[in-house]
């Protein structure tokens, strides 16, 4: 189902020839809409000439409202507004095309650039502040420090975005939009797997189409850093080696490392920003422990038909049929939809803070129900009707 500026125009099916929807944790989601245009007898071509959605033309900032229906509560792929419009003229006048392209609430988050002081503010204070100044519902994770002005003013100096996303950087948060919401806070490792993705486990229980997992072993996993006290003069330290993450894999980057003759536990260095506290230092250690953890990524494709429903980022889903090392849970960063009349497939990114498998990954059988997906408990909400994502 799409809708443009909150309503459904059926004419827009007949010339729809892809869908694409991408959807990212820590950037923002996009998405693209290839549509048939035609010429005119009385000259023009259809959808470049009109000037209203009711007409069948797009333009940019329209809202755009994708979704997947596999039951009777459709799926919200993306939520935004359009960025970009441009056609294809082709030799064979029917082969030509226009490509609408946008991206979610974030995009307007990403326009205006400034310089903006933000004295004695958590940075999830800050998250707060700058999603609801976009009309969006904030779900933000306390992050405990304030920055105290006198002893470090914390200053912006680019978009309301960019500077979102160096914060969740400093700490490992995530920071991404869904809808009318923003998010910022760690990734969630405990939520309920969604429906398992199957490698190899037969013809009628493997729904994935290709799979590319990697492991490396050379992310330092105690974070240290120092700074002279300038009242005290004074050398202060602090030092992070525990994950502050819930263990996906069996293994995790340490144990790899067990007996052999190298540092047991390499040490990463970090400078800290000036003036800051050991709360702050802590927690900017703790952030970059958090981004070393991710020892295993991989990517792969999905038959969209076969699973039979949306597999979505920021989410948990367990992959089965990879071997005892590359098996089991996994954090999902990215997922592209792409539906044609040829299929639906989707483009799937994932990511582990360890390897093998643990022993109580609650794995599904091949005939397990479609209905509710597992650990889609969080479902994308958004208004129907009207031109905004957010009021």
């Amino acid at each position: 189902m799409i809708r443009v500026d909150g309503e459904v125009h059926e004419g827009l099916y007949d010339d729809l020839i892809a869908v694409e929807v991408s959807e990212r944790v820590g950037e923002p989601s996009s998405f693209a809409l290839q549509v048939g245009i035609y010429k005119k007898q009385q000259g023009g071509w259809t959808r470049l000439d009109e000037t209203s959605a009711a007409d069948g033309g797009f333009a940019p900032w329209q809202r755009i409202t994708v979704a997947a229906s596999f039951d009777d509560s459709p799926d919200v792929l993306i939520d935004g507004y359009v960025a970009g419009v441009g056609p294809r003229f082709e030799p064979v006048e029917a082969d030509s095309y226009v490509l609408v392209w946008g991206y979610d609430a974030s995009y307007a988050m990403d326009l205006d650039e400034k310089v903006v002081a933000w004295p004695d503010k958590k940075y999830s204070d800050i998250a707060t502040e700058l999603f609801q100044a976009y009309g969006l519902d904030p779900t933000v994770v306390d992050t405990q420090v304030v920055q105290d002005q006198t002893k470090e003013l914390l200053i912006q100096r680019g978009t309301d975005w960019q500077f979102l996303k160096e914060l969740a950087r400093r700490v490992g948060f995530d920071v991404f939009v869904r809808g009318g919401a923003g998010y910022f806070r760690p990734a969630e490792l405990s939520r309920t797997p969604q429906k398992d993705l199957a490698v190899h486990v037969g013809t009628l229980g493997t729904n994935v189409t290709w799979f590319e997992p990697r492991v490396v072993g050379d992310l330092p996993t105690k974070i240290a850093m120092a700074r002279a006290n300038p009242l005290t003069k004074a050398i202060e330290k602090v030092e992070v080696s525990e994950s502050p993450l819930r263990a996906l894999g069996e293994r995790a980057g340490d144990a790899l490392r067990e007996g052999r003759q190298i540092p047991a536990q390499p040490v990463a260095l970090a400078a800290p920003e000036p003036l800051v506290t050991d709360q702050a230092m802590e927690a900017l250690a703790t952030g970059i422990r958090r981004r070393n953890d991710w020892i295993v990524t991989g990517e792969g494709e999905l038959d969209g038909t076969l699973y039979g429903r949306a597999l979505r980022a920021d989410g948990v889903v367990l992959i089965k049929g990879a071997g005892q090392a590359f098996s089991g849970r996994y954090y999902v960063t990215e997922v592209t939809h792409r539906i044609t009349p040829a299929g639906y497939t989707q483009r799937f990114k994932v990511t582990r803070n360890g390897l093998g498998v643990q022993g109580d990954e609650p794995f599904q059988g091949a005939d397990a129900e479609p209905g509710e997906p597992a650990g889609n408990d969080e479902r994308v909400e958004v208004r129907g009707a009207g031109r905004e994502v957010a009021p």
